[in-house]
């Protein structure tokens, strides 16, 4: 996942009243860090523990999608189906670390491998331990949605390189009911259960395709398989990251027979970064900014190298990454000289 969001609550002046009182209540009750980092620590780990079944808005740009979602973890395996209920049929099934996606008005299987994804993918994420040095988090008291009872918690950003959260964890299961991207105050993206469930268990027959894909034609992205191959001498490598951003996984990937691309992720604790360098002729150049929702894209061409960064962050974030990858020799080649 990473999939981004925008208004939706009218804010009248009781409402604020009634948050400026859950909130002061909130600390009056002495909630302390430590708690609110335990209590994002268990959202984290319910997302792919928990089992449940729901209904699930989506909203970005202005446009409302709404999703059935089903979920469990049993034997170590996370299994997850999302089933589209507007737009284009669509049906997404995850087993594990494999992603198939069912396109039926093409007829078109799409079957990848993707780590960190899922419907609450981000939320895994999260690392509250880090997540201070540049984040300002607070405990905004109670709510209550979908007949379930929950806490808000706001994660505020310090600076311009990254967006906000607010996030409604369940008092009782710990997963997330709602979860906004916030910039400025404005709601960039939301999604939000507005009917969920909690069964002791979740028949394998819901997994299965709810189309009859015989006959589909099946494609499989290779793209995301990481190769046991060495990263070469004259690797990129990030210098000058934005404040909090450190790389996380490296990685070179095939995409073609004899084509390789190189993946670094890089995170704040909070944000997920994905930067992409690859030879220039694979694909078509991407040159500059571009934006779709809460996601920036920035791509620019070095020689014979395309290097592309992708994430849900501001512009200026992106930007920065991509215009500071070096590589290493030409790093090296720099600090040695006068």
């Amino acid at each position: 996942m990473t999939r981004a969001l925008s208004a939706f609550l009218l804010l009248f002046v009781l409402t604020a009243l009634c948050a400026a009182a859950q909130a002061a209540e909130a600390e009056a009750s002495g909630n302390s860090d430590d708690s609110i980092n335990a209590l994002l620590g268990q959202a984290s780990q319910a997302v792919r523990s928990e089992t449940y079944r729901g209904i699930l808005v989506y909203l970005r740009e202005g446009q409302l999608d709404t999703l059935r979602v089903i979920h469990r973890m049993q034997g170590g395996l996370e299994q997850e189906r999302l089933v589209s209920l507007t737009g284009q049929p669509r049906e997404v099934i995850r087993r594990g670390g494999v992603v198939t996606s069912i396109l039926p008005n093409s007829e078109v299987v799409l079957i990848s491998r993707r780590k960190h994804d899922g419907l609450l993918g981000s939320v895994v994420q999260f690392s509250a331990d880090r997540m201070r040095e540049h984040y300002r988090v607070s405990d905004m008291g109670q709510r209550r949605l979908s007949d379930r009872v929950g806490r808000l918690v706001s994660i505020e950003p310090l600076d311009g390189y990254r967006y906000g959260y607010r996030m409604l964890i369940d008092d009782k299961t710990y997963l997330p009911l709602k979860l906004d991207l916030v910039s400025d105050g404005n709601v960039l993206e939301q999604l939000m259960f507005t009917q969920i469930e909690f069964p002791e268990s979740i028949n394998d027959s819901e997994f299965e395709p709810g189309y009859d894909i015989h006959g589909f034609r099946v494609i499989k992205h290779e793209a995301v398989q990481v190769e046991d191959k060495p990263v070469p001498e004259d690797a990129w490598k990030p210098t000058d990251l934005p404040p909090g951003f450190e790389l996380a996984e490296d990685g070179v990937r095939r995409v073609t027979e004899s084509g390789y691309v190189r993946q670094m992720l890089f995170t704040d604790g909070v944000a997920t970064v994905s930067a992409f360098v690859a030879p220039a002729g694979l694909r078509k150049p991407l040159q500059g900014a571009t934006t779709m929702g809460a996601v920036n894209a920035y791509g620019h061409v070095v020689g014979e190298t395309q290097i592309t960064v992708v994430g849900e962050v501001p512009a200026r974030t992106v930007k920065r990454i991509a215009e500071n990858l070096v590589r290493e020799t030409q790093s090296a080649d720099s600090n040695g000289s006068p």
